[in-house]
């Protein structure tokens, strides 16, 4: 990537934190080792009882899935198929929502739409959008440890939540993720995912990490310096509920290319650039390479 060695690449692009969650080490996992040459009969409702506490929720409102995006597609296909319209919110927005419209067979649109998907807060900008009045709607809360604002209240008002352990947690590379649903609604994804869609690692991992939630004000504070510092380079970030920042500006490619050639990796959108908090070592660095790639 631009040349450049892996070891001398910061990526800022995945919305992740710089370090895994305290649980990932081998002792977590130890017991599900010794048993990898077994399928986990009768599923994980240790794990689906730990989710179920954490969100306010039954047991039986919850369904698993491989990660958020597994979900959006488990979703998309379940409320929507060939010939169907689905909506997708507060446009530009993550993709998949799109692509899983594809996958069942649906157009994306807004007259007569069967389902809507929103992502809030939202991505890219990190606001906190309204919530639609549309029935069903899909809100993806990937990003909800940071606002602490959810619709799961909601559940039983044709509302599906869909959240992950990839962000605040910090097991992207486990893949899991989770929806909040009515029993009934609840119950027809379960007969429609994947058996055992998620591997016994990944189960062992999450559960762990749900008896020590992470701490997101470390983040969040960090967030705001970072904030504040590009306010100093005269940029002016959208405000956020997130652990990123949107920062508009005319020629985001002209400076995310910029940033690649120092190691910096950001994402570039029409109007701006996103990318995510990591420390303040890591953040300093980015401020420094963004400072000298708006003087050229």
């Amino acid at each position: 990537m631009a040349g450049l060695d892996s070891s001398q690449i910061v990526r800022f692009d995945g919305n992740v934190p710089p370090r895994p969650h305290p649980v990932a080490r081998p002792e977590t996992i130890a017991a599900a080792l010794a048993e990898l040459n077994a399928y986990p009969h009768g599923g994980y409702p240790r794990l689906v009882e730990a989710i179920a506490a954490y969100a306010g929720v039954e047991p039986d409102n919850v369904v698993l899935g491989a990660g958020a995006d597994d979900l959006i597609l488990l979703c998309a296909r379940s409320l929507a198929g060939p010939g169907d319209v689905v909506a997708v919110a507060d446009e530009p927005t993550y993709p998949l929502y799109r692509v899983a419209a594809g996958l069942a067979g649906a157009a994306v649109g807004t007259d007569g739409a069967v389902a809507t998907f929103c992502c809030r807060p939202h991505n890219p900008s990190g606001a906190l959008v309204d919530v639609p009045p549309a029935r069903p709607l899909v809100v993806d809360e990937a990003y909800f440890e940071y606002s602490g604002s959810t619709v799961a209240g909601l559940i039983d008002e044709s509302v599906i939540v869909i959240r992950t352990f990839s962000k605040a947690f910090g097991l992207a590379g486990a893949r899991v993720g989770y929806a909040l649903a009515a029993r009934d609604t609840a119950a027809e994804l379960n007969r429609r995912q994947a058996p055992l869609a998620v591997s016994t690692l990944s189960a062992a991992l999450a559960l762990a990490a749900l008896v020590e939630p992470p701490d997101v004000g470390p983040v969040v504070a960090e967030r705001d310096r970072m904030a504040d510092a590009l306010g100093s380079l005269g940029l002016q970030p959208l405000v956020s509920h997130t652990n990123f920042l949107f920062v508009p500006l005319g020629d985001p490619h002209a400076v995310t290319t910029a940033l690649l050639r120092g190691g910096i990796v950001a994402r570039a959108f029409s109007g701006g650039i996103r990318f995510n908090v990591r420390d303040r070592r890591d953040d300093d660095r980015l401020l420094d390479a963004l400072a000298a790639a708006l003087e050229r």
